[in-house]
């Protein structure tokens, strides 16, 4: 009878210890399992954010030892333009890159970016556009301020555009007055309010429809950079570049807020830190390295590009100076916080990039 209850209590310490053993085993199942995260996006493949977000996806895939697994969707395979940001939001994808100025007034505070010239600070050889890396660094910097109308998803960070010029099918344009009257496509209501303040008339369009409207003579030219210029392949439609400097358009890299709190939290840090001010300004540099290299394409197509004289570039300066006062007029009760955001960020510019 002792034999047989020492027996038993072997058994069950047995039992025990392989069940033990079992939980242990699918802990470490769990914990390795892999988490597939789809990434949207609607700009081309040949891009620099798809190469940019192909090389963070095989990064958090090798650092993560294989447990996070990002597929990328670009050229508005999940959606059109518009829908970018609501993909992340709404879970349809978990990360997003889109563009604040596809849906006008959804962002206004984060819109305050793209104000003429907000960009620009003093330097020994006068007013000078921040680098895109600075730019972006700052933008991301002030996330803080921004979450409220990116509600549902998460600042990764933020990215600036290489402040545009004006592109056109016809010759160079050293002064506001010889646009009167043209077509130009803009990029958000800010250039389009530029646009107008030249005497031009603004028009609407996705990028992608801007080299065929250029070449049927409907549409004359349009807000741009040299990065994009080269991304879809523009240089073909295009005379003349005249470098202004004028504004930036911004860009969010967007998390869904649920699926991020559902991670793993070593696989949250991981994000954390291979996103936010660090992040943008390393990747606001190869933008900065894509603009210098789509001005060499875009000259190597013979396309004449004008950079002006402090007078000239004051010309197209001056008229577009009173649309920020406009704006925040127009805004009612919230124009004092954009005012104040504006005012900020000017500030965040003249001490550089943190």
């Amino acid at each position: 009878m002792v034999l047989s209850r020492k027996m038993t209590r072997r058994s069950l310490a047995t039992v025990a210890a392989s069940a033990l053993a079992a939980s242990f085993t699918l802990v470490g199942q769990a914990s390795a399992e892999t988490i597939e995260l789809k990434v949207s996006h609607y700009l081309p493949p040949s891009h620099t954010i798809q190469k940019e977000l192909t090389r963070w996806a095989d990064e958090l895939g090798r650092k993560s030892g294989g447990r996070l697994e990002l597929t990328v969707f670009p050229a508005g395979q999940m959606g059109p333009l518009p829908r970018q940001f609501d993909l992340a939001r709404t879970g349809v994808a978990d990360i997003s890159f889109f563009l604040h100025g596809a849906l006008p007034g959804r962002f206004p505070v984060t819109e305050v970016a793209q104000l003429p010239y907000v960009f620009d600070r003093k330097t020994d050889k006068g007013l000078a556009a921040m680098s895109v890396s600075e730019a972006s660094a700052v933008m991301t910097s002030l996330s803080d301020r921004l979450a409220k109308e990116h509600e549902g998803t998460r600042i990764l960070y933020v990215i600036t555009s290489p402040t545009v010029g004006i592109y056109l099918h016809k010759p160079a344009g050293r002064d506001p007055k010889g646009l009167a009257g043209m077509r130009i496509r803009h990029n958000g209501p800010v250039t389009s309010a530029m646009v107008s303040a030249w005497g031009a008339s603004p028009v609407a369009m996705p990028p992608s429809e801007v080299a065929d409207a250029l070449d049927k003579g409907t549409l004359d030219g349009m807000m741009f950079n040299f990065e994009a210029a080269q991304a879809f392949q523009l240089a073909r439609s295009l005379k003349s570049v005249t470098v202004l400097n004028a504004t930036a358009a911004t860009f969010g890299l967007v998390m869904n807020e649920q699926k991020y709190r559902s991670l793993p939290e070593d696989l949250r840090k991981l994000i954390d830190d291979t996103t936010g001010v660090a992040a943008a300004r390393r990747v606001g540099k190869v933008y900065d390295d894509a603009e210098a290299a789509g001005r060499a394409y875009v000259a190597g197509a013979g396309v004449e590009i004008i950079d002006p004289t402090a007078a000239e570039a004051e010309a197209f300066r001056a008229p577009t100076l009173a649309i920020s006062d406009k704006i925040f007029a127009g805004a009612g009760a919230k124009g004092a916080e954009l005012k104040a955001f504006r005012d900020e960020l000017v500030a965040r510019v003249a001490a550089g990039a943190p």
